[in-house]
C-alpha cells in the first residue's frame, strides 16, 4: 500500500531539539531514547538557535517549541528563552525536575517583559509516586511536582502531560490528577494525556508497530491533513531537520539539512503516524479545560 502524503501548508510552529538527546532521567517509555550523558545528538548552541529564530521570522512562524532530551540541561536555556520571547510565543517541554526558584524567577521576568506568552509542559506519568517513579526514575515525582508548583507561584499555568499506557484507563484519572495538583498548590490544573509511541525504549518494552498499523489514503481524506503536526511544523536538530519531534531518530523522518529543504509533503508511512491519526493533535498545547470548583 502506498502511504498517503501529508501536504505542507507553511511553517507555523518551529520545534527546536535544543538539548539533543541528553536528559537527566531515563524514562522506560522514552520514544527517542534520551538518557543521562547521551552523545547520540549534540545540543544546539545559543548562536545556532538565534539563526533559526531569524529564519523563523522570515518564514512567518507563529510559535517556537523547545524539546529534548531535557531543555534545562542546556547551560543557556534561560538566555535562549529570553532571545525567543523577544520575537515569538514559546513553549518549553520539560520533566520539571531541574527547575529552581532562581531559574523560574528569571523566566517569569522574561515573560512579564514580553508581549508574547511562555508556556511549559511538565511530564508526570502517574498520579502516585510509586507508579510514576517506576517509569521515570526515583525522585522524579516529587521534583516534578515541586517544579510545577514553582511555575504556578510565578504566575504560569503549566500543562502536566501524562502518557496513557492503557486505553481502558479509568476515566476518573483526570480528576485524580487535578486533585493531586491542587494539593501541591497548583491553583488551576491543566492536564494533557498522551498516547504511547512504540519507538525508542518503548519499542523494546512493548514491541514496535505492525505492518497493518499505517495511515491509509481513506483515513487522511476523512480526517484532513490539517490535524497532523507535519502539515505546518518542523523540528530542527543538530542532525538536520526532521518532520516531527516523534521521528527524530527515524531516518525516514529526516527532511534535509535546512528548513528550506524541509518545506515539502511527507509520506505518512510510519506506524507512529497512525498513533497521531487515532489520538488527534498529539503534540499541540491543548489540554483539558480548566475547571473551577
Amino acid at each position: 500500500m502506498t502511504a498517503p502524503e501529508c501536504p505542507f501548508f507553511g511553517l507555523d510552529s518551529l520545534w527546536i531539539q535544543v538539548a539533543g538527546l541528553s536528559c537527566n532521567l531515563r524514562c522506560a517509555h522514552c520514544f527517542n531514547a534520551s538518557a543521562p550523558g547521551s552523545r547520540e545528538m549534540r545540543a544546539l548552541s545559543r548562536e545556532e538557535v538565534k539563526t533559526l529564530l531569524d529564519e523563523a521570522e522570515e518564514a512567518g512562524v507563529r510559535d517556537v517549541v523547545f524539546t529534548g532530551g531535557e531543555p534545562f540541561l542546556h547551560p543557556e536555556m534561560a538566555e535562549i528563552a529570553e532571545d525567543t520571547l523577544s520575537r515569538f510565543p514559546a513553549t518549553i517541554l520539560t520533566n520539571g525536575t531541574l527547575l529552581t526558584d532562581r531559574l523560574v524567577g528569571r523566566l517569569a521576568s522574561a515573560a512579564r517583559g514580553s508581549r508574547y506568552s511562555l508556556e511549559f509542559r511538565i511530564s508526570l506519568d502517574a498520579p502516585s509516586e510509586e507508579e510514576n517513579d517506576r517509569i521515570r526514575g526515583k525522585g522524579s515525582f516529587q521534583r516534578a511536582l515541586e517544579g510545577a508548583a514553582l511555575l504556578d507561584r510565578e504566575g504560569f499555568l503549566p500543562v502536566v502531560t501524562a502518557v496513557r499506557f492503557r486505553e481502558d484507563e479509568d476515566p476518573r484519572i483526570l480528576g485524580v490528577f487535578e486533585r493531586l495538583l491542587r494539593e501541591r498548590g497548583i491553583r488551576k490544573p491543566r492536564v494533557k494525556f498522551l498516547p504511547v509511541f512504540r519507538l525508542g525504549r518503548e519499542e523494546g518494552r512493548s514491541g514496535g508497530y505492525g505492518e497493518g498499523e499505517r495511515v491509509t489514503p481513506e483515513m487522511l481524506e476523512l480526517l484532513g491533513p490539517d490535524l497532523f503536526l507535519c502539515s505546518s511544523s518542523r523540528v530542527v536538530t543538530a542532525r538536520g531537520v526532521f518532520v516531527c519531534p516523534v521521528l527524530v531518530n527515524e531516518p525516514a523522518g529526516r527532511m534535509g539539512d535546512t528548513l528550506a529543504e524541509s518545506y515539502r509533503a511527507f509520506a505518512l508511512a510510519h506506524g507512529a503516524c497512525s498513533t497521531c491519526y487515532r489520538h488527534g493533535a498529539v503534540c499541540a498545547n491543548a489540554a483539558t479545560a480548566i475547571r473551577e470548583e
